[in-house]
């Protein structure tokens, strides 16, 4: 199931070459924080059987995902989890009810204070499964990536301080502060083609291609914003996260 129908889609040419290339494949490593609303549980067989996805009998070992990237990701689980290097497996994702299931092998394990950390390598044969798990690095990306770009001292045209954080994956996240206490007072956020903005006291503002988004496409996009803001990147003040989770919901 995807996440976004209308938004995060992929150009038309790059979907019906859905299933992701070795040479194309990177593995820049996104981290994943403990308030993203996804649910983890990794599946295997130890008599080294294929689980049919969701279903098959076996240890089923609920955890946190640690990181993901298109090769892979690592999650950790509980002290009594039990696999080895080469188990086959399934990742079983669960975001607020959509569902997306990778098969992996593990490719190590390590003991650490907080439980078993494992990694792990997708083996994506499916196109629609490789296009689901796009949207979610996407997801992840959008926030995880942003840096300070810009943090201006003199005020701008409206009066107000701005300053810029800017992602690896089309994101970027604009900020105005009352010059008197330097509290924000509104934001722009863009999320690849869509664009959250709000001015404190008045309701957020969604919109695509530069226009006002559709009802329907402005129900995804708010979706989107809500995902993306728990895992925001540790370089976005808490007075910024907090402005911003007052339009989440």
């Amino acid at each position: 199931m995807l996440f976004f129908k209308r938004i995060l889609k992929e150009p038309a040419a790059e979907a019906g070459r859905a299933v992701v290339r070795k040479e194309r494949r990177s593995d820049r490593r996104l981290p994943i924080g403990p308030q993203f609303p996804l649910q983890a549980v990794l599946s295997f067989d130890r008599r080294g059987g294929s689980l049919a996805p969701m279903s098959a009998p076996g240890w089923d070992w609920p955890g946190q995902l640690i990181n993901c990237s298109e090769v892979g990701a690592r999650i950790r689980l509980g002290a009594g989890a039990l696999a080895s290097r080469g188990d086959f497996c399934e990742l079983q994702l669960d975001l607020e009810g959509f569902e997306l299931t990778l098969p992996c092998r593990i490719t190590n394990t390590r003991v650490e204070r907080d439980g078993i950390h494992f990694g792990l390598k997708h083996d994506i044969e499916r196109a629609a499964v490789a296009v689901t798990y796009r949207q979610l690095l996407e997801i992840v990306a959008l926030g995880a990536t942003l840096k300070l770009e810009s943090r201006a001292v003199k005020p701008d045209g409206s009066g107000l301080l701005v300053e810029q954080y800017g992602g690896d994956c089309q994101s970027r996240l604009k900020i105005w502060r009352e010059i008197s206490d330097r509290k924000v007072t509104a934001f722009e956020f863009l999320l690849k083609d869509c664009l959250v903005r709000a001015v404190k006291g008045q309701p957020a503002e969604y919109l695509t291609d530069a226009r006002q988004a559709t009802p329907a496409k402005a129900v995804e996009i708010k979706r989107l914003f809500n995902w993306v803001l728990p895992n925001l990147a540790p370089t976005v003040p808490e007075d910024v996260r907090e402005f911003l989770r007052q339009y989440a919901g």
